[in-house]
């Protein structure tokens, strides 16, 4: 098997969240848990507030490392 042929990092939204995503776009959170999961892949959450202070999930990379590559290509595809 091919190295490029290996996934790295997963992005993950709802198609639901995403319409929230567009009309609430101001205000985002973004939170790490690392390797908890059986996979050992760092969970990046992204996290928005709607206008009356409630906040919903928007995205849900699981990155492969903790490298700044891993974070820069998860806020290019935000």
């Amino acid at each position: 098997m091919k190295d490029e042929d290996v996934i790295r990092d997963i992005f993950w939204s709802h198609p639901n969240a995403v319409k929230l995503t567009n009309a609430c776009n101001m205000v985002f959170l973004v939170d790490s848990i690392y390797k908890t999961n059986i996979y050992k892949l760092t969970l990046l959450e992204i996290v928005g507030m709607t206008p009356t202070g409630m906040t919903f999930s928007t995205v849900f990379p699981y990155l492969e490392g903790e490298l700044i590559n891993n974070v820069v290509w998860t806020l290019e595809q935000f």
